[in-house]
């Protein structure tokens, strides 16, 4: 097996030797030119496939090889939208091609493609024809099995693939018509329009949740096999002594460190403690020592830098790291010495942080309490809440003064102060959801995100004050545009939001405030302020984070479950010099590189597990069909209304043409509809009752019809246009 380590200079060279050549060149004047080509042909031939599965490089008809940007050659994702066209969305940020349904027949979704352009149509775009698939995301396909007496397909879930995929006769592994099955693609359409799988599992017809997880996880191609590379790796780690035996590490293991988690929570990757010193408070913030497992450039860390992140299902998890450390060696189980990467923080009275250091050291979590637990004992110490010793009582106590004292300096810094209701969803053994209720935010919740916040910031201080470049996570100030929009809606609601650009985040929970005094839709409200931001994302260079308020800020707390954290982990050891653990963690441009990666892997898996949660909750409103229930106006568009159910907190979609016997039109500077007649508006807020008349878990969508004619309470608000504008 070629080292791998081997292959990246020559990489290097090989692109060097071609960008250089300025032309293209034969693959003879390539071995020449890189020397000894009979000792470099293996590892030349592995490095040359891996620049053009890359799209870096572009093999040529007479066995040359040239560079793709030469060539005016484009290189990007393909997005196709259900109704049958696409986009060619270019790597470097430049304009989207527009690729036509008789192109998108080389390509499946998400595939990584060479493009070029063609012509600029009559709209003025650019449209692109596909040159060739580098890489096929769509290795499996989840559908439903249809078979006749002659041909035998899976038609796709995934409404964004087009194509039918055929079934050999002799591949369908006992499938029978109208089974839910998943099949292995052995035929792409990037080499040809037709598309050819194997049958390899029959889902049962009687798990949604299973049948709405795979289809969330094919969807999104979420990787989920582990590699064979990493077995030994596992071997050896099993071995090795534990952490008793290292004597380097600071012996942390007296003190009554905490995890407090959710009741259902799979990994536990952080501890806390906290005591008085004077009036300051010491903060310790534990976090498992993946680094010191996963060494940089093992397979480990690089399955572990494929996946990017943990991704969370009801019914299942995919794990950024196998069992063996995610649940056990990494995972700060109560009595069990575990390595941790520690951040000790002195907290002032007045929850201003004034100092701050890291160190390798040992603990033994004294007790696993659930969020319910934490909270039960902080309304009522005396209560009767589970059983905890008294130097656990005591931490507890300190961490909610210090929660307290960090909350309120943040929130005085700035930082936009959102309170969404709380859905507490239930699940049945097969994930199915039994019951949704409406539940308060508990104490221990805030409790133990304003100890994150603060180690995250301490840990992004360090790295920005040592490194020109590390892992930031960054979220940019919203858009002036979509501010004036959102400044619109508030103002209709008599809500101020100052200023004419883009006001700082302390001005956005200023207007949320407001709006609860004057009894508007909050909520409603809430959702549209968010939806004016932008996303946050990972960066190697240190920004702002416009929400939190932050000047600088990283993920440091979660490496178990999350790559851009165990980054930062052999960063901020580096910076210390602690020994083998201070890796190496690439050469220039990759920490953007592993940035951008784990972007795109965090919403991925957030936007599989939102699918997931959707199509679970249509599923259970599928019982409720008939059932009438009160909700509000939570979304306003020009095909409808979507209402939020007061007790389940669901969403669906109430059609315009369900609202009344009445033209409605859609102003979207001010979200309303209003009626042509009638002058009856509805705007976000409203109430409604509706009863429940459709749901299609596969779309996760849900449908409502209201039971009587419906209209803003606040009708003055909105007069219709009777005289000429003057």
């Amino acid at each position: 097996m070629t080292d791998n380590k081997n292959i990246a200079p020559l990489r290097r060279q090989i692109l060097e030797v071609i960008l250089s050549n300025g032309r293209p060149m034969s693959m003879a004047e390539l071995e020449h030119s890189l020397g000894s080509p009979n000792d470099l042909a293996n590892e030349s031939e592995q490095a040359l496939v891996g620049l053009c599965k890359a799209g870096l490089l572009v093999r040529l008809r007479g066995d040359r090889i040239g560079v793709a940007k030469e060539m005016d050659l484009v290189l990007g994702r393909v997005e196709v939208h259900s109704n049958g066209f696409g986009f060619l969305l270019p790597d470097d940020g430049s304009e989207d091609l527009y690729l036509s349904p008789r192109q998108l027949r080389r390509a499946m979704p998400d595939d990584r493609v060479l493009g070029r352009v063609r012509r600029i149509d009559r709209q003025g775009r650019k449209e692109a024809a596909i040159v060739e698939v580098l890489n096929s995301v769509n290795r499996t396909v989840l559908g439903r099995f249809e078979t006749d007496s002659a041909v035998n397909v899976i038609r796709p879930q995934d409404k964004r693939i087009a194509h039918m995929i055929h079934v050999a006769p002799g591949d369908e592994s006992g499938a029978a018509h109208g089974q839910v099955v998943v099949g292995e693609i052995i035929v792409h359409p990037g080499n040809s329009t037709y598309v050819q799988a194997r049958v390899t599992e029959i889902l049962a017809q009687d798990k949604p949740a299973a049948l709405a997880t795979e289809s969330a996880i094919r969807r999104r191609q979420l990787p989920r096999e582990w590699p064979c590379a990493i077995a030994g790796e596992l071997e050896r780690i099993s071995r090795e002594p534990g952490c008793e035996k290292d004597l380097t590490c600071k012996d942390l293991t007296n003190e009554p460190f905490i995890t407090i988690d959710g009741a259902d929570a799979r990994d536990f990757d952080d501890a806390v403690h906290c005591a008085s010193d004077g009036d300051d408070f010491l903060l310790d913030v534990a976090i498992a020592d993946v680094s010191r497992f996963v060494r940089s450039d093992s397979a480990l860390d690089q399955v572990a830098r494929e996946r990017g992140n943990s991704a969370y299902f009801p019914d299942r998890v995919i794990p950024m790291l196998p069992e063996l450390l995610s649940n056990d060696l990494c995972s700060l189980r109560p009595g069990r010495m575990r390595w941790v990467f520690a951040c000790q923080i002195r907290v002032r009275s007045s929850g201003e942080i004034a100092e701050y250091k890291f160190s390798q050291a040992r603990i033994r979590s004294a007790a696993r309490l659930t969020y319910e637990d934490a909270s039960a004992f902080l309304r009522d110490p005396k209560g009767d809440g589970p059983s905890i010793s008294t130097a656990v009582q005591e931490n507890l106590k300190m961490l909610d003064k210090v929660a307290t004292a960090l909350g309120a300096h943040r929130r005085g810094r700035g930082g936009v102060e959102f309170e969404f209701p709380q859905a507490l969803i239930s699940y049945d053994p097969n994930g199915t959801i039994a019951s949704i209720k409406n539940a308060p935010r508990s104490s221990a919740t805030g409790l133990i995100e304003e100890c994150m916040l603060a180690a995250n910031v301490c840990a992004a201080r360090a790295l920005d004050s040592h490194l020109p470049e590390a892992i930031y996570r960054i979220h940019e100030t919203p858009d002036r545009d979509a501010v004036a929009d959102l400044r619109r809606v508030l103002g209709f609601f008599g809500v101020k939001l100052p200023g004419r650009g883009v006001p700082p985040a302390l001005d956005f929970s200023a207007a949320l405030a407001a709006a609860r005094e004057k009894g508007a839709p909050v909520a409603a409200l809430q959702m549209l302020m968010l939806r004016t931001m932008k996303q946050a994302r990972y960066a190697s260079c240190a920004q702002p984070h416009f929400a939190l308020g932050f000047e600088r800020y990283t993920h440091f707390t979660s490496p178990i479950r999350r790559y851009p954290d165990l980054i930062v982990h052999r960063l901020l050891k580096g910076i210390l010099g602690l020994g083998s653990s201070a890796e190496p963690t690439g050469g220039p441009g990759e920490l953007g590189e592993v940035a951008d990666h784990c972007s795109v892997t965090d919403r991925r898996a957030e936007e599989a597990s939102r699918e997931v949660t959707g199509w679970l909750k249509a599923e259970f409103m599928s019982r409720h069909i008939g059932e009438t229930f009160t909700g509000r106006v939570s979304g306003v568009t020009a095909f409808g209304v979507f209402v939020t159910l007061d007790l389940f907190q669901v969403d669906g979609l109430v059609h315009i043409s369900e609202l009344g016997n009445d033209y409605f039109h859609f102003d979207p500077s001010l979200m309303l509809l209003v009626a042509e007649h009638s002058g009856r508006r509805i705007s976000l807020g409203d109430v409604m009752t509706v009863r429940v008349t459709g749901a299609r878990p596969d779309e996760a969508k849900i449908d409502f019809v209201p039971l009587e004619p419906v209209g803003g309470e606040n009708k003055a608000r909105w007069k219709r246009r009777t005289t000429k504008k003057r």
